[in-house]
């Protein structure tokens, strides 16, 4: 796909001619190439374009045609390029992403072609003649074929897809908190931040505790010095002592796993990271269920 937009007295092209990753980068990155071509109407005098500048951003569209931002497209060298008339020129930027944010990209994909769209503006003058610097804005979409992106870039990018857990949208905000927390956990999982992962699971828990005792979810036991407390009372959650016991027993261990004290000098790993996350989500997703269902 392309865009043709009206500058000074010119027409300027601009078209999608590539996609690909950057080899020697250690985090994903993926550069785009356009072809910018220059024409004038018919009549006009031949003259070359200063092209100052080149600015886009990516967006991202799913199956309902709604656009999500990508990021910001960085150019591969800052110049000024001159564009003769009939002449072509190659603008290359690049997008350094985490691995959150090419799951996030996977999601909005599907199992499709990668549908893109680009917004843009370029700045450019009649070349030496600066009293003539005009900007123009841009937009046009182009995709990237599953085949390619999915067989070549994903690959090229280190990237593997894991099917990962999640809590499902619910019909109001009151548990949007706990979602936050540990979709942050997973972002944070993503990017090998292993001791955060941890911090945002007992957040998550910890809030989780708060919700339950507010609905009602709450008994009254004697610790071992028989000074009295309230903790959430998950036989009544799950209508079930036997089930109640055993995930609160879970409940209480795990957040014993994820306090800031249990891992005092030691950096956390990522099996120590997979096991706080996965079982906290677990328990999330089930307990949320049985809060929306009381």
């Amino acid at each position: 796909m392309s865009t043709t937009l009206g500058i000074i007295q010119s027409n300027v092209l601009i078209t999608h001619r590539g996609t690909s990753v950057d080899p020697w980068s250690i985090v994903p990155k993926i550069s785009f190439t356009f072809e910018v071509t220059h024409t004038i109407p018919p009549g006009v005098s031949a003259y070359s374009l200063a092209v100052h500048q080149i600015g886009m951003e990516l967006w991202c569209r799913d199956e309902r045609n709604v656009y999500f931002f990508v990021g910001r497209l960085f150019p591969v060298r800052d110049a000024i390029w001159p564009l003769p008339t009939g002449g072509t020129m190659s603008w290359m930027g690049y997008l350094v992403l985490d691995h959150y944010s090419l799951g996030q990209i996977e999601r909005i994909r599907g199992s499709k072609d990668l549908q893109l769209q680009v917004r843009g503006s370029i700045i450019a003058e009649i070349h030496q003649q600066p009293q003539t610097k005009t900007a123009a804005s841009f937009q046009f979409d182009f995709r990237v074929a599953k085949s390619d992106w999915v067989e070549n870039i994903l690959p090229e990018l280190k990237y593997k897809d894991v099917a990962l857990l999640e809590i499902p949208k619910l019909p109001d905000s009151e548990f949007q908190d706990i979602a936050n927390y540990i979709n942050a956990a997973w972002k944070q999982y993503s990017m090998g931040e292993y001791g955060n992962v941890l911090t945002e699971c007992r957040k998550a828990l910890e809030t989780l505790t708060g919700k339950m005792k507010a609905k009602g979810f709450e008994k009254e036991i004697a610790d071992n010095e028989g000074k009295k407390k309230k903790i959430p009372d998950w036989d009544k959650l799950l209508g079930s002592s036997e089930l109640g016991d055993i995930l609160g027993t879970v409940n209480q261990k795990v957040l014993g796993f994820v306090a800031p004290g249990a891992h005092a000098g030691k950096a956390i790993n990522k099996e120590e990271a997979d096991f706080a996350l996965m079982v906290t989500h677990s328990l999330l997703n089930m307990a949320i269920h049985k809060l929306i269902q009381s």
